[in-house]
């Protein structure tokens, strides 16, 4: 089994001064869908939002593939372990322009994402009626949700960072999006975090983590 990934020590408190976690360190492994666990508060989405580099972790080392990826290449780092949060924005315009945007960034891997892509990865998540060409302002939340999961699966980082995207969605279309994550995940080259809100049951994964006294540990 190849590590894809390698990030830690991560500490952290809350806005009280309570310790969330402390000397985290998370692995992940190629072609593997994991799932964190944990109560609510416990730190789930900081500890996620650290290791997508979007919250600073003092004296933290980042590896992707066996590279080290420093301070001076964080940049790089987001652009291929990916956050999809659970309030990602959606941009106003259409729905074509939301899934095109990043590929503009300077360090996306590639420069265009094509109409039959992005269809493609709407129909995947259940949005196979949504013209691309609509205005995302006229979407519901739901749609929004979905929207900007196709959006991170269209951009196939290495590593995806989930953050509750099954929440707000009825049975059938959480399985359906639980589904596409695993099938990123069990890629050449892929691995996915994915934590699931209080209530979702029946969803597994290859590895359980949790977020437990202030530790990460396996469940």
């Amino acid at each position: 089994m190849t590590t894809l990934l390698e990030c830690g020590p991560l500490s952290a408190k809350d806005g009280e001064g309570r310790t969330l976690f402390h000397g985290a360190r998370l692995t992940l492994d190629e072609g593997r869908l994991a799932l964190l666990e944990g109560p609510s508060g416990s730190g789930k989405s900081t500890l996620l939002r650290q290791v997508a580099a979007l919250l600073e972790a003092p004296g933290a080392s980042r590896r992707l593939e066996g590279e080290e990826y420093g301070p001076g290449r964080l940049a790089r780092w987001r652009a291929r372990v990916t956050l999809a949060a659970q309030d990602a924005p959606v941009l106003p315009g259409t729905v074509a322009w939301n899934l095109e945007f990043p590929f503009a960034f300077r360090h996306a891997r590639r420069n265009e994402c094509d109409p039959a892509a992005q269809r493609a990865a709407l129909d995947g998540v259940g949005l196979e009626r949504l013209p691309l060409d609509r205005d995302v302002a006229t979407l519901s939340g739901g749609e929004r949700h979905r929207l900007a999961l196709a959006r991170a699966l269209l951009w196939d980082p290495p590593v995806l960072l989930a953050d509750e995207p099954l929440a707000g969605l009825d049975p059938d279309r959480a399985a359906l999006c639980f589904e596409r994550l695993a099938e990123h995940a069990h890629r050449a080259g892929r691995a996915v975090l994915c934590v699931l809100h209080e209530g979702v049951m029946g969803f597994s994964g290859d590895r359980r983590l949790r977020l437990v006294d202030s530790r990460l540990e396996e469940a």
